[in-house]
């Protein structure tokens, strides 16, 4: 394990080296300019992921929502099927109803967890490629020749392998404060946002 490790960092650190030394090379080290971006900070900031986050949690509760009412029907019928007489036609009916409505709850619960599912991924893959624009944007307008993500990473782990991970996909160990154009994209996100807004 420790050696898969070691070999994942030192081929992460050495494509990160390879590809700074070639547009260095490439670009002239005088007119070089590069940026920084915490992908974690701007998700974080960025009003439109917020407003979205909450529709989906609108969404997780309705369902929810749903599937307790569907469990609270469930209860009272088996309360009044158990008053009933043992081999009684209509106890027979309201057991075959509990099983059949059962069976309805799991379906729906599943349906209910693929569609939120759904919505999740569909909003991350939207909001990412909203904020990826908005980086090549910054990137083009102001002459940036390269752009990196930058993360910090939340060291505490209980799993030596989860610590190993996210040591070993960090791409940025130092930057300074001049080339961090977090705060930047953030600020034209929610610009942008605001103005999209207004036009409803």
């Amino acid at each position: 394990m420790k050696t898969l490790w070691a070999k994942m960092s030192f081929v992460s650190f050495l494509l990160c080296f390879l590809l700074l030394w070639t547009v260095v090379t490439n670009a002239g080290a005088a007119d070089f300019k590069i940026g920084v971006v915490d992908i974690s900070g701007v998700f974080e900031k960025y009003e439109k992921r917020k407003a979205h986050d909450q529709q989906l949690k609108d969404m997780e509760k309705e369902f929810q929502n749903e599937i307790n009412q569907k469990r609270k029907e469930m209860i009272s019928l088996d309360e009044e099927t158990q008053l009933l007489d043992l081999g009684s036609d209509s106890r027979k009916k309201n057991e075959e109803l509990l099983e059949r409505k059962n069976v309805e709850l799991e379906g729906y619960a599943k349906f209910a967890e693929r569609q939120l599912l759904k919505k999740y991924r569909e909003f991350f893959e939207t909001i990412y490629g909203i904020v990826v624009d908005e980086v090549e944007s910054i990137g083009e307008m102001e002459g940036f020749d390269l752009i990196i993500k930058k993360e910090e990473p939340e060291l505490k782990s209980g799993q030596m392998s989860d610590l190993q991970f996210k040591i070993g996909i960090r791409t940025v160990l130092y930057h300074s404060k001049a080339v961090d154009i977090t705060s930047k994209v953030v600020n034209n996100l929610n610009a942008n946002y605001l103005k999209e807004k207004e036009k409803k």
